[in-house]
């Protein structure tokens, strides 16, 4: 277990810091897709794109009719799009929930061009706020705005638009036991499962691993409901949502992977779970140390939901989040993990991934055994007080 720890460490760490250096915003997700499809190729898995720009990779079972396992996270993050340029002035339209601090004037951002070049920019304002909506969320600490105003500091003209726009915050930074990301949400869940993966191309599993990246996730889920509607994998595939998810009493950040229960949409299932308990149970055994969380976290939602309203067995697991969404105590900050729960889970997928077409029962089959010696104790305590 330790030789697999480093390994796993190691590549996740790696994958990680590389998918940092790409623009995540919703619907332009070109760059971490791009990655992830060409990684997974040279490790041996085989991937699939479909048509809404999902990457499917896969590693076959030895049991083509055993159920899989199917690892799901997404390549987006919330962020900005530039939908129109007068000089220097350009309008911005939000992608994903942001914090109040993202349309606060003297914020910076980058504005990613067709060349990849990045044109800082300072927003200069919001639009306004009018719905009850939109007055809730700003309630809650989040941008009610749809519409932001900035201004590049050149007047260069940024070619066809829309262009997405990011937060100017550095890309991957590790230090003191952290992953410091201005978009580790769900950047973190990719690089965990396809280490993951990796990490298994040649150890013989009954049932099919799937490692799922999706689009647009941010804006409603978008992609992994199109994957889930159009049975992207089979019916009987256990789906496991690998998320980041803000920090809540029971789910800390340094106290291990959270091994998730539900969100704010709907409780996942037991029958999934299990999967996860008994990995779990295996790395306890061999590695003490490593730690896990169980808890609902209903701050957000995630894709196990999407897969569970189509009629999938869903779970989840989810690293605990600081400054969710950029939304930093101080404006718009770096999002940050622990290094330990992110290779803790990582190390999660992997022994779960090994239990792929097994069926595994848990805890509860302890329910399904007859207690004879304390059933006939009742029985007869029952006859001697009639």
């Amino acid at each position: 277990m330790a030789n697999s720890l480093q390994n796993i460490e190691t590549t996740a760490i790696e994958i990680l810091s590389d998918l940092g250096r790409f623009t995540a915003t919703s619907f332009w997700e070109d760059g971490p897709a791009g990655y992830l499809a060409e990684r997974a190729k040279t490790a041996g898995l085989d991937v699939l794109i479909d048509e809404w720009g999902n990457v499917l990779a896969t590693k076959a079972g030895s049991d083509s009719s055993a159920p899989g396992i199917a690892f799901v996270a997404h390549m987006d993050h919330p962020g900005y799009e530039v939908i129109a340029q007068n000089g220097s002035d350009i309008t911005l339209e939000t992608l994903g929930s942001v914090g109040i601090a993202a349309g606060r004037e003297g914020t910076t951002i980058d504005v990613i061009v067709e060349s990849g070049a990045r044109i800082p920019a300072t927003i200069s304002g919001a639009g306004p706020i009018e719905t009850d909506l939109a007055k809730m969320k700003k309630a809650a600490g989040w941008l009610g705005a749809d519409t932001v105003y900035a201004k590049l500091e050149t007047d260069l003209d940024l070619g066809d638009l829309p262009v997405p726009a990011v937060p100017d915050l550095p890309d991957f930074v590790l230090k003191q036991g952290l992953i410091k990301m201005r978009a580790a949400d769900d950047l973190a869940g990719c690089a965990a499962i396809l280490a993951a993966l990796e990490s298994l191309v040649n150890t013989p599993t009954t049932g099919t691993v799937f490692g799922l990246f999706t689009r647009a996730e941010e804006v409603g889920g978008v992609g992994a409901q199109l994957a889930a509607e159009n049975e992207l994998f089979p019916k009987d595939t256990i789906v496991v949502s690998v998320e980041t998810s803000s920090v809540l009493p029971g789910a800390e950040i340094g106290e291990g992977v959270v091994i998730r229960t539900g969100d704010r949409a709907a409780t996942f299932d037991y029958e999934a779970e299990v999967y996860l308990a008994e990995a779990a149970k295996v790395i306890r055994t061999e590695s003490p140390d490593i730690k896990f969380q169980r808890q609902l976290m209903s701050a957000g939602g995630c894709e196990a939901s999407a897969f569970k309203a189509f009629g999938y067995t869903v779970t989840g697991t989810a690293f605990p989040l600081g400054a969710w969404h950029n939304r930093g105590e101080n404006g718009v900050e770096l999002e940050f993990i622990s290094k330990d729960d992110f290779v803790g889970g990582a190390l999660l997928i992997s022994e779960a991934a090994k239990l792929a077409g097994t069926s595994p029962s848990g805890a509860l089959a302890q329910l399904t055994v007859t207690p004879s010696e304390q059933g006939a104790r009742l029985a007869s305590n029952r006859s001697r007080h009639k």
